[in-house]
C-alpha cells in the first residue's frame, strides 16, 4: 500500500512540474494586466512563482519574458506595467528593449522603464537609454541620467558632461553623480574640470563624485592619485560627510593602516575626524598600537574616552584590557559605564575583583545594575570566588545585587555564603537570599534551608522563604523523604510561626504521612497551628484531603476555617472536572448541600459548570428554582449543555427547554 501511495505521489509530482499550458499563461497575463493597487495580488504571486521555477530552463524563461513584454502594452494598467518592469530587471534580455523604448517616450512610464533597463548590462540596453535622453525633459531626464550612470555607459559621458553644466542645479547634480558612477577616464576628466570650476550650487555633487573617483583609482591600484583626491576632499571647506568619507579612505590607503594619521588627528583640533580616528584604532595590525593608544586614553574628553574604550575592546589584548580596567575607576560615569560593559563583553576574569569593588562603591542603582550585568558575563571560578568574597564584605544595595547575581550565575558553590546571609535582619536582603537559594540549593541543602526558614528574623520574608524551601523540596524525588525532612525539623521547632511555615510546605511532599501530619495539626491546641493546617489542606494537590476538609466544613471551629475548607473542596472538585464520574457528581451534591447562602452556592455552581456530564447538568437544573442563584445556575446549564450536546443531545435540549420555560 505504501509503495502504491509513493508511486501515485511521484506521478502527481510529475504532473505538477509540467510547464504551464499556453491557454493558462494567456489567462494569467490577462489577469495581471487588469491589476490595480489594493486588489487581490494572487495573479502576480503566481507569475513570480513561474519565474522562480523557470531557473535553468531557457525556453520557459523566454516564454515568460515574452509574456512580460505583452504586459508593457498601453492596454495594461500602470501597476501591471510596473510589475512587468520589476521582473524584466531580473530576467530581461535584448528582446524586451523595443517595448521598453516605447515606455521611455512617456514621462509617466520613464521611471519604470529605467528600473528595468538600469539593471540590464548590455550595450543595446545602454543604447536604448542613451537614445531617449535628448528628447527627455524634467523628471524623465533625471531618471534616464541615473539609469545611464547605473549602466556605467561610457558612450554617454559627453552628453551627461554637458548636462552637468546645466543651469538647473538638480539636473546638473544628477549628471555629476552619474559621471562618478561611470568611472571612465573621460568621466574622471569631466569631474576634474568641474572641481576647478567650483560652482557652489553643485559643489556637494562634485565632491561626492570625486570620492567615487578616488575609490575607483584605489581599486585600480593607483593609490597615489586616489590619496591626492582624498586629501583634497579632506579640506575643511568640504561638507562634513565628505570629509569623513575622505578620511576613512585615506586610513585604508595608508601603508601603516592609518596609525600615524590617527595619532596626529588625536593630537589635533579637528573634532569632526576624531571619532573616525578612534574607531579605526580597533583593526590596527601594529603590535604596539594598543600600548600607544591606551596611553592616549586619559588625555581624551569623556566622550572620546568611551569611543576609545570600544576600540581597545575590539583589540582585546592584554594591554587593551588593562587600560579598560583602569578606566573602570574613572571619575566620569559615562567612562565607567563604557569600561564596565567592555570588560563584561571581553569576559575579562581578571577584572572580577575590580568590578566587585566598583559595585560596592557605585553611586546609584543604575550603575550597580550595569556592573552586575558585566559580572554576570564573566565565566570561570575566579569570577565566582571574587563575587562570593565580596558578598561577605558588602552591605545594603550592593550586597543584594551580589546575592541576585549569585543566583543568576547558577553556581551551587554560592549556597554556603547565601545561607550565612539568610538570617539577615534586613527584609530586602533576606528576600534576595531565599530567591537565590530557591534556584541554587539542592536536595542535600534542604535541612539547612528549613533551619533558616524557621529561624527567620526579618519581617515580610516568610512567603519568599517558604517558596524557596518548596522549590528545594521538589528536587528530592522521594515524597516520603521530603516529608521526613520537614517533620524532623518540626520536631525541633517550638516557634509557632516556624511550625506554621513547615506545615505549609507539606503539599510539596503530598504523601499520606504529610496528610496525617496535617490531620493531627487540625486538632492542635494552638489556634494559629489549626488555621495553618486548614489553609494547607485547602491547598492540597489532590482529592486525598477531601474527607478532612469535609469534616472541617461540617463542624467548623470558626466561620473563617469553614470558608477556607469550602473553597478548598470546590477547588478539588473543579480539578476533577476532566473526568466527571459518579463520585464527582456525589461530591458536587455534598457541596451544594453544605452551601449556607447564595455566595457559597454561586461558588459551587462556578465549578460545576465545568463538569461535562448529564448528571452534572441535572444538578445545575435543580438550582434554577432558587431565585438568588438563578442567573449562575442558568450559565452553568448553558455551558454544560453545550459541552454534552454531541453525546447527549436529548438531555442537553431538555435542560435548555426548561431554561426557556422557567419550569
Amino acid at each position: 500500500m505504501k509503495l502504491r501511495t509513493s508511486v501515485i505521489m511521484a506521478a502527481l509530482g510529475i504532473v505538477l512540474a509540467l510547464p504551464l499550458q499556453a491557454a493558462d499563461l494567456t489567462q494569467l497575463i490577462a489577469d495581471v494586466a487588469k491589476y490595480e493597487s489594493g486588489q487581490n495580488a494572487e495573479p502576480l504571486r503566481k507569475f513570480e512563482q513561474l519565474l522562480r521555477d523557470s531557473g535553468g530552463k531557457p525556453a520557459q524563461r523566454a516564454e515568460l519574458e515574452a509574456a512580460l513584454i505583452k504586459l508593457l502594452a498601453p492596454s495594461a494598467t500602470f501597476e501591471a506595467r510596473r510589475f512587468a518592469c520589476q521582473q524584466l530587471a531580473v530576467i530581461g534580455t535584448d528582446a524586451s528593449l523595443p517595448a521598453l523604448a516605447e515606455l521611455l517616450k512617456k514621462e509617466e512610464t520613464v521611471g519604470i522603464a529605467c528600473l528595468a533597463l538600469g539593471s540590464q548590462r548590455s550595450p543595446k540596453a545602454a543604447e536604448t537609454l542613451r537614445n531617449a535622453l535628448p528628447a527627455a525633459r524634467g523628471r524623465a531626464r533625471l531618471q534616464l541620467i541615473s539609469a545611464l550612470g547605473n549602466q556605467q555607459d561610457k558612450q554617454s559621458v559627453k552628453a551627461i558632461s554637458e548636462l552637468a553644466r546645466d543651469s538647473d542645479a538638480t539636473l546638473a547634480s544628477a549628471a555629476i553623480v552619474a559621471l562618478g558612477k561611470i568611472g571612465s577616464a573621460e568621466a574622471h576628466a569631466a569631474i576634474a574640470a568641474l572641481r576647478k570650476e567650483a560652482k557652489p550650487a553643485v559643489a556637494f555633487a562634485v565632491a561626492e563624485a570625486t570620492l567615487r573617483v578616488a575609490e575607483q583609482l584605489a581599486a585600480a591600484g593607483d593609490h597615489k592619485a586616489a590619496a591626492s583626491l582624498d586629501e583634497e576632499m579632506l579640506a575643511s571647506s568640504q561638507p562634513a560627510n565628505i570629509r569623513r568619507g575622505a578620511f576613512g579612505a585615506l586610513l585604508r590607503l595608508d601603508k601603516d593602516g592609518g596609525e600615524k594619521r590617527i595619532s596626529e588627528t588625536l593630537h589635533g583640533q579637528d573634532a569632526l575626524l576624531k571619532p573616525i580616528a578612534i574607531a579605526a584604532v580597533g583593526p590596527l595590525k601594529s603590535s604596539g598600537a594598543s600600548k600607544k593608544f591606551a596611553a592616549e586614553l586619559p588625555k581624551l574628553t569623556p566622550q572620546q574616552q568611551t569611543w576609545m574604550i570600544e576600540a581597545l575592546a575590539t583589540r582585546g589584548d592584554a594591554t587593551a584590557r588593562g587600560a579598560i580596567r583602569n578606566a573602570a575607576g574613572s571619575s566620569e560615569a559615562t567612562v565607567r559605564s563604557a569600561a564596565v560593559a567592555a570588560l563584561g563583553r571581553l569576559n575579562d576574569g581578571a577584572s572580577a575583583s575590580l568590578l566587585c569593588a566598583a559595585l560596592a562603591k557605585a553611586p546609584d542603582a543604575g550603575e550597580r545594575q550595569e556592573i552586575a550585568a558585566a559580572l554576570g558575563q564573566l565565566r570561570g571560578p575566579a569570577a565566582d570566588k571574587a563575587i562570593f568574597a565580596e558578598l561577605k564584605r558588602a552591605s545594603g544595595d550592593a550586597k543584594r545585587e551580589l546575592i541576585g547575581l549569585a543566583g543568576r550565575r547558577g553556581n551551587h558553590a554560592a549556597v554556603p555564603a547565601l545561607l550565612d546571609e539568610a538570617g539577615s535582619d534586613d527584609a530586602a536582603t533576606a528576600k534576595a537570599v531565599f530567591q537565590a537559594l530557591g534556584k541554587l540549593a539542592v536536595a542535600g541543602d534542604l535541612p539547612v534551608v528549613l533551619e533558616r526558614l524557621v529561624g527567620l528574623r526579618a519581617a515580610d520574608v516568610r512567603s519568599d522563604a517558604e517558596s524557596a524551601a518548596a522549590r528545594v523540596m521538589q528536587k528530592i524525588a522521594d515524597a516520603e523523604q521530603r516529608t521526613d525532612l520537614v517533620m524532623a525539623r518540626m520536631a525541633k521547632c517550638s516557634d509557632i510561626e516556624g511550625r506554621c511555615s513547615l506545615l505549609r510546605l507539606l503539599p510539596a511532599a503530598g504523601d499520606a504521612k504529610a496528610l496525617a501530619t496535617l490531620k493531627a495539626a487540625v486538632a492542635d491546641k494552638e489556634p494559629a497551628i489549626r488555621e495553618a493546617a486548614v489553609r494547607t489542606l485547602a491547598a492540597w494537590p489532590d482529592v486525598a484531603a477531601w474527607d478532612m476538609l469535609m469534616a472541617v466544613c461540617r463542624q467548623p471551629e470558626t466561620d473563617t476555617l469553614r470558608a477556607l475548607a469550602l473553597r478548598g473542596l470546590v477547588r478539588l472538585a473543579g480539578d476533577l472536572n476532566a473526568k466527571p464520574d459518579a463520585a464527582l457528581i456525589k461530591r458536587y451534591g455534598q457541596l451544594l448541600g453544605l452551601a449556607r447562602n447564595a455566595d457559597e452556592r454561586k461558588l459551587v455552581l462556578g465549578a460545576l459548570a465545568g463538569a461535562a456530564s448529564p448528571d452534572a447538568l441535572q444538578l445545575a437544573v435543580a438550582q434554577l428554582s432558587i431565585a438568588s442563584v438563578r442567573a449562575e445556575a442558568a450559565e452553568a446549564v448553558k455551558k454544560i449543555a453545550a459541552a454534552i450536546k454531541g453525546q447527549h443531545p436529548q438531555a442537553a435540549q431538555e435542560a435548555l427547554n426548561r431554561l426557556k420555560t422557567g419550569k
